[in-house]
């Protein structure tokens, strides 16, 4: 039982920083579009190329906003809470699927 406590924590510790990479990401690129950065440039292009599969499947819940000739990308947002809320409901459901097996 010690193992897959052992396992379910290091699981749990390597997620939640790799959403927080995530996390990043997204954010960078929201940073990008609103700063109308260049996508020529090698690094913002590489940024939007990753991100545009990222952010997919959140591209028809809303518009993007525009604020002064700036645009707020809506999708990168939403995109960044679904995945958070993703996370922490899967953890959360395991969480409860261990207890009730009492294997902590």
């Amino acid at each position: 039982m010690k193992i897959i406590k052992r396992i379910y924590l290091a699981t749990k510790r390597t997620t939640k920083k790799l959403l927080v990479l995530l996390e990043l990401f997204l954010f960078l690129r929201l940073i990008l579009k609103f700063l109308k950065a260049n996508s020529i440039s090698p690094i913002v292009n590489f940024v939007y190329k990753y991100s545009n599969n990222l952010i997919k499947p959140f591209s028809l819940i809303f518009s993007d906003a525009h604020w002064n000739d700036h645009i707020i990308e809506t999708t990168t947002i939403s995109a960044m809470v679904g995945y958070t809320i993703l996370v922490f409901v899967f953890f959360y459901l395991l969480d409860i699927f261990l207890k009730s097996k009492k294997t902590f």
